[in-house]
């Protein structure tokens, strides 16, 4: 219909009126847009709101360094296994996906440690260790504080004049705060060692190093200082976050887990991209002045 109109204007008012007619039949309503950017907005306003109220009431005594270290403990040690075992594996596919590839392109695979070790240094390392953190720890905490949330613990604190974010979210803050840079160099050594065991058919541990060596600098190591306490408080605010506004029972609180550990990585993911445009420039320009 709308190709036998032949005033422009027309048609595009024609073409519009149908996309819009096709929205509605989807089900799809300006009403529908507008609840699912207010529940954004107030997801948005919560989360930043727990980090501000986190920040205030980390140099308030009580300080509770017993729950700091067993959150740390969380955090760290018991999450060390699922952290070295997944980058280790990312090493050595990596590892082989480059062999291939520059082979297959460039016909030359001398390149294959320096391109990997870029990667591990400014990906692989901090941002797949904070999004592993998310799936394991993070769902641990939402978990742990909903379940307190719907059998009323949350309100017992606050009846004895406890602060649930100070009791709760501190803790769980500077225990994965401290662990999120420990585990991005540990989840680099584990990239590089296992990328050097894909290798060994070629490269020999000196040539490796060597080569990885001549591609990174202390820029790319600062990369990964500033993306793992960039991304640090991620998983801790957001976890407790929905954690505290879980309601419904069991249901509610495995649908609080699932709601956290999807927010957290979509929060890491867009802090990533944030610090890889911006913060590289700063450390070349800082770089520069030394």
């Amino acid at each position: 219909m709308t190709q036998r109109v032949k005033n422009p204007t027309l048609r595009v008012i024609l073409v519009t009126l149908d996309q819009v007619f096709y929205i509605a039949r989807m089900g799809i309503s300006v009403r529908g847009i507008g609840r699912v950017i207010l529940g954004f907005l107030d997801t948005l306003g919560g989360i930043v709101t727990l980090l501000v109220q986190t920040l205030l009431n980390l140099l308030r005594p009580p300080y509770r360094f017993r729950l700091m270290i067993a959150q740390a403990e969380v955090a760290g040690w018991k999450s060390l296994p699922l952290i070295g075992i997944t980058l280790g594996f990312l090493g050595m596919i990596v590892i082989l996906e480059l062999h291939f590839q520059l082979s297959r392109l460039l016909h030359n695979t001398s390149l294959v440690p320096g391109v990997a070790g870029l990667l591990f240094f400014r990906e692989f390392g901090p941002t797949v260790v904070a999004a592993m953190m998310a799936a394991k720890v993070g769902a641990g905490f939402t978990a742990e504080i909903g379940s307190m949330n719907t059998t009323d613990q949350i309100d017992a604190l606050k009846l004895m004049g406890v602060s649930p974010v100070h009791y709760l979210a501190v803790p769980r803050f500077v225990g994965c705060m401290s662990m999120q840079v420990c585990m991005s160099i540990i989840g680099l050594f584990c990239c590089i060692a296992a990328g050097y065991l894909a290798s060994l058919p070629e490269f020999n541990l000196q040539s490796y190093i060597s080569i990885m060596n001549s591609y990174v600098g202390w820029p790319d190591f600062i990369n990964l200082i500033l993306k793992a306490v960039g991304l640090g408080w991620v998983v801790p605010i957001v976890s407790c976050h929905y954690g505290f506004r879980c309601r419904g029972g069991a249901r509610g609180v495995g649908d609080a887990t699932t709601r956290a550990v999807v927010t957290a990585i979509l929060i890491i993911i867009v802090i990533d991209f944030t610090i890889t445009a911006i913060a590289d420039k700063l450390v070349v320009a800082a770089m520069s002045f030394l």
